[in-house]
């Protein structure tokens, strides 16, 4: 089966099925993490974010109105059914609205409020961990930067959209 990461980056899996398998679930890291029902702010942690109490206070006030938010209103397949341009609103929205407030509270980088959003909202927020992004800026858009979060992961829905 073949395979892309972003357009440009494209690889073969020969057992695609044994691979997921051994990703979800022989993972110790993640496996006792995927089963966590009725997640909140609080178990990121259990993803290796390593947040302390006060850093999770001040995120979870970002995201008493994360909730509002159109895109939180999809499931994944409903915002991939989605135009190009509505996800890409939507994506913008997300950004300068969450995105953009939890990168301002110290020690919160991308990776970490990817980790907070896949948290509270598992079915449609990826984690886009550092080595992620520096392949996406290598790769994709050199000129991406941090400040820029929101291209990075239209770019990323794009992809999945394919």
């Amino acid at each position: 089966m073949r395979f892309c990461l972003f357009p440009k980056i494209r690889f073969e899996i020969p057992e695609p099925v044994t691979l997921i398998e051994c990703y979800c679930y022989q993972s110790d890291f993640y496996s006792k993490y995927d089963v966590i029902e009725n997640r909140t702010i609080e178990d990121v942690n259990k993803i290796g974010a390593r947040l302390k109490h006060n850093i999770i206070l001040e995120c979870k006030k970002v995201l008493e109105d994360a909730g509002q938010l159109d895109l939180f209103q999809y499931n994944l397949d409903g915002l991939l059914d989605l135009n190009e341009k509505g996800r890409e609103e939507l994506i913008i929205e997300l950004h300068s609205k969450i995105i953009k407030n939890l990168l301002r509270i110290k020690g919160i980088s991308f990776s970490t409020s990817t980790k907070v959003l896949h948290t509270v909202y598992p079915e449609i927020m990826p984690m886009i961990d550092n080595p992620l992004q520096r392949k996406y800026k290598s790769f994709i858009n050199p000129s991406w930067n941090k400040e820029k979060c929101d291209e990075l992961l239209i770019d990323f829905y794009n992809n999945l959209q394919i």
